[in-house]
C-alpha cells in the first residue's frame, strides 16, 4: 500500500486482504529467470505462508521475504530475524519488537527536543508505530553500518500519540504485520528526505516520556535510509528476481534480491529497458484510456491494484479487497517513464476466492484488486514473477544513468 503523503510507500498484507500499497514495442510475456551468478550480494527471497505465531503460519498471499542480521554497532552482539518483507515502495528498516531484538541494547536516537526520537510510519490501511534506533545490519554480504532503523512497537515509546493513530489502526505485531518487519529498499535514499526536515509533518515525533510526544521536522541524517545507500559497494540500487508460477499459483516460489545495478558480473542491466522516476518510483500507467501518473513498481503490495468499475469486486470476507471476476479477465498496460520510453504489459486476473480456497498457495500471478478514486496502477508483486526487476535509487550513478529509475 503507498505510504500516505505521497513520501514513499509501505506495505502490509492481512489474511487473505489486499494490500497495497523509449519505443513504444509491447514487452514479451513473463519468462523464467535464470539462477543468477553467485556472489556476496545475493539474498534469498522467499514467498511463503510467512513467519510462525505460537505455531501457527500467519498465511498472507504474495508477500517475498528475506533474513537480516541486525547486531549492536561494531559489536558481535546480533539477531538474524527471518521473514522481513521486502519492499521496493519505502525506504528503512523497520522490525516488530521481540525479546531477542530488546536484548541487543540497541541506543535510541535522541530528537531535538531531548526526548527519545520515533516514528509514526503511514500506511494506507494502518500505521507502524515505534523508537528510532541505531544498529548494524547485513543482508547477505553487504552491511550497512551504524544506521538509524525503527523498532515497532518498543516498550521506550510504548503509547501512540493521536495525531499518528488518528491516520488508522496500529500494526504493531507480528500478527498485525504479517511480517518480522519490513525492509524499504525503493528509490528514495531516505524515508521522506527534506519534506520531513523542513516541517513537521506527523510522521517523526520527539518524546520526552511515554504519554509525551511532540510531532517535530527531522534532519534527513536522522531518518531512516533506504539501507543500500550505506553498503561500501552495491550501493546504487537493486534486482529483484522471482520465478514465473502457473495461473492457479504455487506453494512457494524462490527468488534471488540482488544489491548493485551494473557493479559486478552478475548484476548487469543486459537488454532491460530503464524506465525513470519521479523520486518516489513513480511514472505514468495508462489503463482503459486513463492516464495514471502516480503508478509504481512495488513489491510491498501483494496485488495489482488499479481502478476498474467493469471488474467485480469479491463479496467474500476471506477476499476483502481483490477482484473476483467469474472467469479470468486479460488487461494490457502502457508504462511510460519520465524518459518516454514506453511498452505495453499484458497481465491476468482471476479471482481471488477461487484461488485462495483451490490451492494451498501463497505466490500468485493474477490477482488484483479496486484502486478506487486512485491516479496509479499499483503493479505489486504478481508483476515481478517471471521477470528481472531493477530499481535504481535516487542520486545514485548506474551504467544506465543516475536514478531514480525501474527497469526490466
Amino acid at each position: 500500500m503507498r505510504k500516505l503523503l505521497s513520501i514513499a510507500a509501505l506495505a502490509c498484507a492481512s489474511v487473505l486482504t489486499a494490500c497495497g500499497g523509449g519505443g513504444g514495442s509491447s514487452s514479451p510475456p513473463a519468462a523464467a529467470i535464470p539462477a543468477p551468478a553467485a556472489g556476496g550480494n545475493i539474498a534469498a527471497i522467499t514467498v511463503d505462508a510467512g513467519p510462525v505465531v505460537n505455531g501457527i503460519n500467519t498465511a498472507r498471499p504474495n508477500i517475498p521475504f528475506i533474513s537480516v542480521q541486525v547486531c549492536a554497532h561494531g559489536t558481535a552482539n546480533c539477531q538474524t530475524i527471518d521473514h522481513v518483507q521486502v519492499d521496493t515502495g519505502s525506504a528503512g528498516l523497520r522490525l516488530v519488537s521481540t525479546t531477542a531484538i530488546s536484548a541487543l541494547g540497541l541506543p535510541a536516537e535522541s530528537a531535538a527536543n531531548g526526548g527519545t526520537l520515533a516514528e509514526c510510519a503511514q500506511f494506507a490501511d494502518g500505521v507502524t508505530w515505534g523508537a528510532v534506533r541505531t544498529a548494524d545490519i547485513s543482508v547477505a554480504g553487504e552491511t550497512a553500518s551504524n544506521i538509524p532503523i525503527q523498532i515497532v512497537g518498543d516498550a521506550a515509546v510504548p503509547n501512540v500519540p493521536t495525531a499518528c493513530t488518528n491516520v488508522g489502526s496500529t500494526k504493531q505485531t507480528v500478527v498485525s504485520l504479517g511480517a518480522n518487519g519490513i525492509i524499504g529498499l525503493g528509490t528514495l535514499a531516505n524515508d521522506c528526505g527534506l519534506a520531513c526536515a523542513q516541517q513537521a509533518l506527523s510522521i517523526y515525533y520527539g518524546c520526552t516520556n511515554a504519554t509525551t510526544c511532540t510531532d517535530l521536522p527531522v534532519q534527513v541524517s536522522e531518518q531512516l535510509p533506504n539501507p543500500v545507500t550505506h553498503f561500501a559497494a552495491d550501493n546504487n540500487g537493486t534486482i529483484v528476481q522471482l520465478p514465473a508460477v502457473s495461473a492457479s499459483g504455487a506453494a512457494t516460489a524462490q527468488g534471488s534480491l540482488i544489491f548493485g545495478i551494473g557493479t559486478q558480473s552478475n548484476n548487469g542491466l543486459g537488454s532491460a529497458q530503464v524506465y525513470t522516476t519521479g523520486a518516489g518510483g513513480t511514472f505514468t500507467a495508462t489503463y482503459n484510456g486513463a492516464s495514471l501518473p502516480m503508478s509504481l513498481l512495488d513489491t510491498g503490495s501483494n496485488a495489482l491494484f488499479f481502478p476498474d468499475s467493469s471488474i467485480p469486486a469479491c463479496s467474500a470476507s476471506t477476499a476483502n479487497g481483490f477482484y473476483c471476476p467469474p472467469s479470468t479477465v486479460a488487461i494490457s498496460v502502457q508504462i511510460t517513464g519520465k524518459n518516454n520510453a514506453s511498452t505495453t504489459v499484458s497481465l491476468s486476473i482471476g479471482n481471488a476466492v477461487s484461488l485462495f480456497t483451490a490451492t494451498n498457495s501463497f505466490a500468485f500471478d493474477n490477482i488484483g484488486g479496486p484502486f478506487t478514486g486512485s491516479t496509479g496502477f499499483d503493479f505489486g508483486l504478481p508483476f515481478f514473477f517471471g521477470r528481472s526487476v531493477y530499481t535504481a535509487i535516487a542520486g545514485a550513478t548506474t551504467p544506465a544513468g543516475v536514478g531514480p529509475y525501474v527497469a526490466f
